[in-house]
């Protein structure tokens, strides 16, 4: 396993015209261009800048409105490539997916991003990222961690107002010390991904089911996937061994009912039985209690969420620590303090107690 850059090798990319998107987006082509951009937008927010991508390269007029949509979109990529562009080239902070994927699409066809995702080798290098990041003082930043320290797992997320907020959703970067999440149920969670590339970029892929349904982007990136894939029986080993046999034989079957011209029947048919496997093992693992306090979800390795006491560089702090004072605990990180929360309300009372723990702090400098 290796955290290393997710480069896939290069293969022509298969076609994307409109004829193909016509049929993904269950749109008639007699119903016209407004219809098809309106399928996509409802399908994913992502979509309409492909579709609009797609028009341009055939040749078709956008005129004001729709051209000015994709200028903003590939305005977002470039914004989205600089990012990575920045990172250091020593591989400890790579793009997850996103990027490796964009990389398969035909020359001119724009796979938007709604957000950016890197894997940190370590914590140190996450924060020593987020904190250069976080020049911009207009972000927001938040920040979980799964598990007990120093041995846990860090996410944090970083979010920027667009330039046009009425008509574009928000940047955001998620930086992470492992590379797949999991559900935090069944699934636990994964810090590595396959050497391969094109075996790791279709693990993350594949992950996305675990969260949520399945869309038609993701069935467009397992058809640029598919002409590099290796042998079915090697992917179902691999997707196996990540416990991920049941998402992808979901994905196999969802594009083949909307994308008919990915051929993924092989690897389906080979998928059957780990898939049957791995439903076998989640339905055999026994009930999980649901743990309510902060120190059990902690110990559990469930997801604590951070609440923004104060931003503030720490050049003091490599990586994130807790305090504990009694059964709350406040988060110092390299960019802020927060107090950590196992639900999603917290009284006014214990925010408040929460600044008083960081005044303490302050007068004895012993956070």
């Amino acid at each position: 396993m290796s955290t290393d850059t997710v480069t896939v090798p290069h293969v022509t990319a298969p076609e994307i015209t409109l004829d193909l998107l016509f049929g993904l987006l269950d749109c008639d082509p007699s119903d016209g261009l407004a219809k098809l951009v309106h399928n996509a937008r409802v399908a994913h927010y992502t979509l309409p800048a492909l579709v609009l991508s797609v028009l341009e390269n055939e040749g078709v007029d956008l005129g004001i409105t729709a051209g000015a949509e994709l200028r903003r979109a590939r305005h977002r990529a470039a914004r989205y490539a600089g990012v990575l562009a920045d990172l250091p080239d020593d591989g400890e902070v790579v793009p997850l997916k996103g990027p490796s994927l964009a990389q398969l699409y035909p020359p001119g066809v724009l796979r938007s991003q709604g957000d950016v995702d890197l894997l940190a080798r370590d914590e140190s290098r996450l924060w020593q990222t987020v904190t250069r990041l976080a020049a911009d003082e207009s972000s927001q930043i938040w920040v979980t961690v799964m598990g007990v320290e120093p041995a846990w797992n860090v996410l944090v997320t970083m979010v920027w107002q667009a330039d046009e907020p009425i008509v574009e959703h928000e940047y955001r970067v998620e930086l992470t010390t492992a590379a797949l999440l999991g559900d935090f149920d069944r699934v636990r969670v994964r810090t590595t991904l396959p050497t391969d590339p094109v075996l790791a970029a279709l693990v993350c892929l594949t992950e996305e089911g675990l969260q949520r349904p399945f869309h038609p982007r993701d069935a467009l990136d397992l058809y640029v996937l598919q002409p590099r894939l290796p042998a079915a029986a090697d992917i179902a080993a691999v997707v196996e061994e990540f416990h991920l046999a049941p998402e992808l034989l979901e994905l196999g079957r969802y594009t083949s009912r909307v994308l008919p011209q990915c051929d993924v029947a092989e690897l389906m048919r080979v998928l059957a039985e780990p898939a049957r496997r791995e439903l076998d093992r989640r339905e055999n693992l026994p009930a999980a209690v649901a743990p309510v306090e902060l120190r059990d979800v902690v110990r559990c390795g469930q997801p604590a969420q951070g609440l923004l006491l104060r931003r503030r560089i720490r050049t003091d702090l490599a990586t994130a620590r807790t305090h504990w004072s009694g059964d709350q605990a406040v988060l110092h990180t390299p960019v802020g303090d927060y107090l950590l929360v196992a639900g999603k309300l917290v009284a006014e009372e214990d925010f408040e107690s929460a600044l008083a723990v960081l005044h303490t702090c302050d007068e004895s400098a012993a956070c």
